[in-house]
């Protein structure tokens, strides 16, 4: 009897591949529907299967009631050719089953079909692979909502509905800057709102430029919303990734129950309940240059936590400090923007600044202008010359 769940084949080509593959999964999977991916296996066995990774290819490609081919030019290289393409073994070793098995069923097939996560030319697809409907889940919802339909049917069970995230609407909110207000403060009120096309923000800048204002501000704004914040302060470097997960157990418990349950020390737990979040949340982690050398909290940030942006569609995360993360190389970087925080060197949003915090300076006749060349335009020692001169 097959076993009722759908198994995602596909060929191990690229990390933007492998993260799509996992990405289709974790959406089966917020449908409730049941989902074999190798990754998954990994992340709750580290070793791999105990009968070794061709036997279980070999016992997922016969016994799943459902399987999803994910298209990519290595895996049809290996369902036409398997001699003479190089690597892949798993894959090839799938695709000739397959192949096998639509010839003994003399072409009759209802439980396979294949799901396009990239661009791929219609001609790369096998013949006798066309035959059947093609599914592109990551076009728009509808294109989902047809493949779990199809998967519905083929398991013979009922799937929930793709729920998207619920971003809150803008709130009356005037950050507290001198400046930052049209560039970074957009950044920062557009990745709350659920509006910018990147979930991961990186705010880099010397020591005085304001970076710990700006995460004030944001952690202020957040609460307006409603949205729950994790802030992680590296200062020090004296945390280890248990320190860290501690912290997201303290200040998110209620929103990842699996991952607080647990105790709050188990890295795919969390993952896990931040893919089921329908409902935002931020992490900030602030001072990352005094962790730039930990290479144990580095690696966790970056390919364990930072990826999960793609999976998680209602996380956003900033992180701070005089260093952050190289991203350029990362196989998430599309989804990171990097900003930096130089000297505020005009006088304008200075004045309005002063204006307002301290109306005081006005009456004494106080030259900003001289307070902004001796401050250099560092936010820091400007604000604490004002804060001097006015006598608060």
């Amino acid at each position: 009897m097959l076993k009722q769940h759908v198994f995602l084949s596909y060929r191990h080509e690229s990390p933007e591949h492998i993260r799509a593959v996992r990405r289709l999964g974790e959406m089966l999977r917020s449908i409730n529907v049941p989902v074999v991916l190798d990754q998954f296996l990994l992340d709750e066995n580290p070793g791999g299967p105990s009968l070794g990774w061709p036997a279980w290819c070999e016992e997922q490609v016969t016994q799943s009631a459902c399987v999803l081919i994910v298209a990519s030019s290595g895996w049809f290289s290996s369902y036409d050719d398997p001699a003479g393409t190089p690597g892949g073994y798993g894959a090839a070793g799938e695709a000739q089953l397959f192949r096998q098995a639509l010839w003994d069923e003399k072409g009759f097939n209802d439980r396979l079909r294949i799901a396009f996560l990239h661009e791929l030319a219609p001609d790369t697809v096998p013949l006798r692979l066309r035959a059947w409907q093609q599914f592109r889940p990551f076009d728009d919802d509808e294109k989902f909502k047809e493949l779990a339909r199809w998967v519905s049917f083929a398991l013979g069970i009922k799937v929930g509905e793709l729920t998207p995230v619920r971003w809150p609407k803008p709130v009356d909110f005037e950050p507290d800057l001198a400046d930052r207000v049209d560039t970074e403060w957009r950044v920062v009120r557009d990745l709350m709102l659920g509006n910018s096309p990147e979930r991961i923000l990186f705010l880099q800048g010397d020591s005085g430029m304001g970076k710990s204002e700006l995460l004030w501000q944001t952690a202020t704004y957040a609460d307006r919303l409603g949205i729950p914040v994790a802030r992680i302060n590296l200062k020090g470097g004296g945390l280890d990734v248990a320190a860290i997960l501690g912290q997201f157990h303290l200040e998110l418990s209620k929103k990842l129950p699996n991952f607080s349950r647990d105790g709050g020390s188990k890295t795919y737990l969390l993952r896990m309940d931040l893919r089921a979040l329908r409902e935002p949340a931020l992490a900030i982690f602030d001072h990352f240059e005094d962790v730039a050398a930990n290479k144990p909290i580095v690696d966790w940030l970056n390919q364990q936590f930072l990826p999960e942006v793609e999976t998680a569609p209602g996380l956003a995360v900033i992180v701070a400090g005089q260093k952050v993360p190289e991203h350029a190389a990362m196989p998430w970087r599309d989804t990171a923007r990097r900003l930096e925080l130089g000297p505020i060197i005009d006088l304008v949003p200075w004045e309005k600044w002063v204006a307002r915090k301290f109306p005081t300076l006005k009456t004494k006749q106080v030259d900003l202008n001289t307070i902004l060349l001796v401050a250099k335009g560092n936010p820091s020692m400007f604000a604490y010359c004002c804060q001097a001169i006015a006598g608060t």
